[in-house]
Formats: structure tokens, C-alpha cells, sequence
């Protein structure tokens, strides 16, 4: 429940500038906050929806706002507000990277790893958090662009090597490896500089083959021992 405080603005039960606080580690409290502004947005009053606006896009635009998504992701019952906290996370991915030390890019990417793994392999969480989880494939992707393969130069054989432990994390993995195609050969020349989509084409050629011999024991298990193989995973593949 969020407490009334006497500093509310436009009409908000507490003081938004509450929600720029970053200095301490984010409680249930702040979330709450943030689920009420994030509700705010698909509400029918216009103004309302102009104040969440501008408080979330401070919120996002913060350039600590990042820490308090572990806590938001953990806490919010709110599957628009963690969609929100996905953003924020892929906004630094996008626009901060290369001036984070890297301890924090190395935190980040872990986490990010960790959490799907949990989510894609885990069968309830994969089929009632679908668009959760493209979102956060979508900032797996982004941050891939970022390290590989510089600094995470075995990222597609670990990636490859995984998916023969749960055919549910294998299925969600290649959507993994078809977005990153998609962003190096279809938005590439959009959205990075031509060197850098070289250099990635590059990388993904050489380390195809990695892809193939994963596509190949996934059709040849299917072949050999029919029903073994989830017929999502084989249209997937």
C-alpha cells in the first residue's frame, strides 16, 4: 500500500521525486511507487498520463536507475512495470555501456544471463511470461552487440553447448541466435556503424558451425527417436 505523504504532486499519493532516489538500495515501498505511476499510464486522464510520463522518463534517463531493477523485477506484481524496468535496463545497455566500469557491465550481463536461463527453461514462467521474456532476450541481444566477441568471445558455443540440457531453454536460445542474425544482417547498417557490422558478420560466420552441429543433433534426435523432441522446438530449429 502506498502512504500518503504531504509533498504528493498532480494528484499522486506520495512525491514522485521520491522515485529518483538512488542512493539506497530500493524497498517494496519505492516499487509500489513505481507500480502506481506505471498504472497511471494506461489510465483514461490525460493529465495523469502526462505526469507518469515525465516521472518515468526521469526515472529511465537516471543514470543509476539501473540498480533498482533487480528489486523491481523481484518485487512488482506488475508485468508493465517490469517491461518498464527491462527498458531502463536496456537503455544504459544502449546508451552508457562503454563508460561503465567492468565490474558493473559484468554484474549486469550475468544477471541478465541468470535470468534467462531461469525464466525460458522454467516451463509455467516460459508459456505465461512470453512477452516478458522477448523483452529479455531483446536486452540479451543488445548487450551481445556490445561484447561480443571482444569480451565475450565464447558466447555462441556456451550458448550452443546449454541448449542440450532443457529443451525449453535450447528453444528460447535459437530465437536468441535468430534476433542477434536479424540485428547484425537486416538492421545492422541502421543501427551500428559499418565496421562494427562487419566485424559481427564476420563473427557469426566464423562460429556458425557451432549453429548448424546444434540444429543438426536437434533434427537427428527428432529422426531417430520420434516424439523425444517438442514439436515447437523442431519449427523453432
Amino acid at each position: 500500500r502506498v502512504v500518503p505523504t504531504a509533498m504528493a504532486v498532480g494528484g499522486l499519493p506520495f512525491d514522485p521525486s521520491l522515485l529518483l532516489g538512488f542512493g539506497e538500495p530500493w524497498d517494496q515501498s519505492k516499487v509500489q511507487m513505481l507500480d502506481h505511476v506505471v498504472a497511471l499510464m494506461y489510465s483514461g486522464d490525460q493529465i495523469k498520463r502526462n505526469l507518469a510520463h515525465e516521472v518515468l522518463t526521469k526515472v529511465k534517463t537516471h543514470p543509476d536507475s539501473w540498480f533498482a531493477v533487480d528489486t523491481i523485477l523481484a518485487t512488482s506484481s506488475s508485468a508493465d512495470t517490469k517491461f518498464f524496468a527491462l527498458n531502463v535496463l536496456e537503455n544504459v545497455i544502449c546508451t552508457r555501456w562503454m563508460v561503465l566500469p567492468e565490474s558493473q557491465k559484468s554484474g549486469i550481463k550475468n544477471y541478465v544471463v541468470q535470468l534467462v536461463i531461469k525464466i525460458s527453461a522454467d516451463e509455467h514462467f516460459a508459456t505465461t511470461q512470453k512477452h516478458f521474456l522477448t523483452k529479455l532476450n531483446e536486452t540479451l541481444v543488445q548487450i551481445v552487440k556490445q561484447e561480443w566477441p571482444h569480451a565475450w568471445e565464447n558466447f555462441i558455443p556456451d550458448l550452443c553447448g546449454s541448449c542440450k540440457t532443457n529443451q525449453l531453454l535450447c528453444e528460447n536460445n535459437l530465437r536468441i541466435l535468430n534476433m542477434l542474425s536479424e540485428e547484425i544482417f537486416t538492421f545492422g547498417k541502421s543501427h551500428m556503424v559499418s565496421k562494427k557490422v562487419v566485424k559481427l558478420k564476420e563473427s557469426l560466420n566464423s562460429q556458425f558451425a557451432a549453429i548448424y552441429e546444434l540444429c543438426n543433433f536437434i533434427l537427428r534426435s527428432h529422426v531417430q527417436s520420434p516424439g523425444s523432441v517438442k514439436p515447437s522446438l523442431i519449427i523453432t530449429t
